[in-house]
């Protein structure tokens, strides 16, 4: 089948080869395709996805990322595309006959079985005998910390207890294929931190490929080894976390995940632009200036103080407010060329050094590597 769309291939750097070539990924999908109604929700996506490998599929609410996530697992069929896995065509399969195990937002435990029946419940139907079940299930609650806690029933575990149960559960049959739709969303902020670095340390000690669906821009940037961003139900950029940081492709992608600064451009040629009134130089000359475009930084980027007059990119400006929050400070400006405009700053909150107050004069300066010329959203 020929590749209807760009083929965004997922693979770590170091990701083995033979004869020189780059080892075949372990999940393909080309050209996949789902309409709902006259609704396109996953258009013409295609990704291949290394053996081993943890990837995010991130993406605002609606953009087609849990559709896409049902059509690898087979909860829904595509109308267009193929899927592979392992060099198998598993397009037409139904979920049974897929080699992948899936944990849900939602847990969706068996109320009426303790701990060690809900891990049990995939292999009960494999015809392996009792005493291998009873040894299966004993290795993975040792897995995920639970072995106290074999005999207790879901309503009796804390939300984090419920989760890991829920990924014994799909571990057991020892799948080639992790699936994950959300699944700490509804954990609160410090178990979920504690359960992503569990999930992720568990993950590279099986070796099993994980695809992890979620809208949690720091969870993605810190679990996985490469990120797809979607909007509409369509790739914006595939990557490494720190690259999609520091090189978005787009306005869009930039803003997802994380603070960005955006002026508009005015003008600009090579290396010099002008934006908000002011004349910026870049880390390096561009050949074309895109349409819409925007001079972008990230607020961390921002330097405040005395030095920055007359330094590269200096930007006289007045303070609109600052805001403690928790390690930084956020200041909001106003540049005096352009005063209907904002540039955010950030000043880390235990430096010595003394918060600008609203009305205050200041000049901030960002240094040109820092500088980002992207197209904005349409």
């Amino acid at each position: 089948m020929a590749v209807a769309g760009p083929l965004h291939v997922v693979r770590p750097a170091d990701a083995p080869e033979e004869g020189g070539r780059p080892a075949p990924s372990f999940l393909v999908t080309e050209g996949l395709t789902k309409r709902f109604g006259a609704t396109i929700v996953v258009r013409d996506v295609s990704i291949a996805i290394g053996t081993g490998e943890f990837v995010c599929i991130l993406g605002p609410s609606g953009c087609g990322k849990t559709t896409l996530l049902r059509l690898i697992a087979g909860f829904e069929q595509a109308d267009a595309g193929a899927i592979r896995q392992a060099g198998r065509d598993i397009t037409a399969l139904p979920p049974e006959a897929r080699d992948f195990g899936i944990v849900f937002q939602s847990y969706a435990l068996f109320p009426n079985r303790d701990v060690a029946g809900n891990i049990a419940f995939g292999l009960e139907s494999t015809g392996i005998d009792r005493a291998a079940r009873a040894r299966r299930v004993a290795e993975l609650l040792a897995l995920v910390g639970l072995a106290p806690h074999a005999g207790k029933y879901p309503s009796q575990l804390s939300g984090g207890q419920q989760q890991r149960v829920a990924l014994a559960r799909a571990l057991a049959l020892s799948p080639g294929l992790l699936l994950l739709d959300e699944p700490l969303s509804a954990l609160d902020a410090n178990v979920r931190a504690a359960l992503r670095d569990e999930l992720r340390a568990l993950q590279r000690r099986l070796g099993v490929t994980a695809v992890m669906v979620t809208h949690d821009q720091q969870e993605a940037l810190s679990i996985a080894d490469r990120l797809i961003v979607m909007r509409a139900g369509a790739i914006e950029q595939v990557g490494t976390p720190m690259a999609l940081y520091q090189q978005p492709a787009n306005l869009f992608v930039a803003r997802f995940l994380g603070d960005m600064n955006a002026l508009p451009v005015e003008a600009g040629q090579g290396a010099e632009i002008r934006a908000a009134g002011t004349a910026f130089r870049l880390g390096a000359p561009v050949d074309a200036v895109p349409p819409r475009a925007m001079l972008c930084f990230r607020p961390a980027a921002v330097s405040l103080g005395a030095e920055m007059r007359g330094a590269a990119n200096a930007v006289p400006a007045r303070v609109v407010s600052a805001g403690f929050r928790g390690d930084v400070i956020r200041v909001l400006l106003a540049p005096e060329a352009a005063p209907e405009l904002r540039i955010e700053a950030e000043i880390p909150s235990l430096r010595p050094v003394p918060v600008p107050e609203p009305g205050e004069r200041v000049v901030a300066g960002v240094q040109p590597a820092h500088l980002l010329l992207l197209e904005g959203e349409g």
